[in-house]
């Protein structure tokens, strides 16, 4: 890959070439130096040619396609042909120097990246990325990956936040699981009550026996009252209803908090995350809810809302000022907004 070494590299060769100041600098390509000359205001191929000391087809030849005349702010290669072979030597181990620093700011600095990025355990992920390069990256078999951040697929959106480490999965893992609607303890509590009422009713109505005239057996006692004497108490005795269990794409209300569960929401806007009409799920990114955890988001317009899953953080960048959600394309679709920017309501239980 040619190599553009500016200022510093072409003082090297100033006192023999003073013509060099007014280049872009040097650069070596196929084991050949040149110098990297931008056209000015009313220059032609044929002033470059005696400014450099050199001949049309040399400047052809170091420039593929180059027509018999040259534009204003080009940049054309013209060989440096008239260096001597001490300040080709030193252009040369120049050249090598600073490739030799480029590469290894280049190692340094992926080198970086991914210890960044392995230590927090959280990669966003970019174009082009699969699950599998990620988990061939972070030394991490799919199935981990897939388990960490509960796929159900290999299937990965660009802006999506994946766990890659069983460190950080741990850590989460407690704020990772979706939200189910349990029954709140009032009715564990009346549960208790009709259990209790059922297990010492018997004991209360034993006095009421003895009065009745039709002869039962001893141990049909407990039974008879329990049955006339509780009309009232029917609803009581009924099994608690099954708790609702909350997916995305549904769009149910936000269920009342129990116990230590509070309920948190917020006013913003919402866009629709981009690059995911791929996808037919229910999903969204947050900028502080818990990966894996579920969100009813509700247009302040219309009052459609919909349950999404929380995939990722939302980049806090000046184009995401006022945005306090992105859904995918399908909850976009089922939340029918008028723009593509919308004004709408994000709510979500945490323990």
């Amino acid at each position: 890959m040619p190599l553009l070494l500016a200022g510093w590299l072409t003082s090297i060769v100033t006192q023999a070439h003073p013509v060099l100041p007014d280049s872009l600098g040097m650069e070596k390509k196929d084991g050949k130096l040149y110098v990297l000359h931008r056209v000015e205001q009313g220059q032609t191929l044929y002033s470059l040619v005696r400014k450099y000391n050199t001949t049309v087809q040399a400047i052809k030849d170091a420039n593929p396609g180059l027509a018999d005349g040259v534009r204003y702010d080009q940049v054309v290669r013209v060989p440096a042909s008239n260096l001597s072979r001490k300040e080709e030597k030193a252009v040369t181990k120049a050249i090598k120097k600073e490739e030799k620093e480029s590469l290894k700011r280049e190692e340094r600095q992926v080198k970086q990246e991914t210890v960044r990025e392995a230590n927090s355990g959280i990669h966003q992920v970019e174009p082009g990325q699969t699950l599998y390069s990620l988990a061939s990256r972070y030394g991490v078999s799919m199935d981990e990956v897939r388990k960490w951040n509960n796929l159900s697929s290999d299937h990965i959106v660009s802006g999506q936040a994946l766990i890659v480490s069983e460190k950080a999965w741990r850590v989460r893992e407690p704020l990772a699981k979706p939200v189910a609607v349990a029954p709140t303890h009032r009715s564990d509590s009346s549960t208790e009550v009709a259990r209790t009422s059922r297990n010492d009713s018997p004991k209360t109505e034993r006095p009421a026996a003895p009065p009745r005239t039709v002869p039962t057996p001893p141990r049909e006692e407990p039974s008879r009252p329990v049955e006339s004497e509780r009309p009232a108490a029917e609803p009581t005795s009924s099994a608690p209803s099954e708790p609702r269990i909350i997916r995305p794409g549904d769009s149910g209300p936000l269920p009342n908090p129990g116990g230590n569960t509070r309920r948190i929401s917020e006013i913003g806007m919402a866009e629709i995350i981009e690059n995911s009409g791929n996808s037919n799920k229910y999903l969204a990114l947050h900028r502080s809810a818990p990966i894996g955890t579920l969100v009813l988001v509700r247009n302040d317009m219309n009052q459609q809302s919909i349950w999404v899953k929380i995939i990722g953080r939302l980049p806090d960048t000046s184009v995401n000022d006022k945005v306090i959600v992105k859904v995918s394309a399908r909850a976009f679709e089922k939340l029918s907004p008028a723009d593509r920017r919308f004004r709408a309501e994000v709510s979500y239980l945490m323990p």
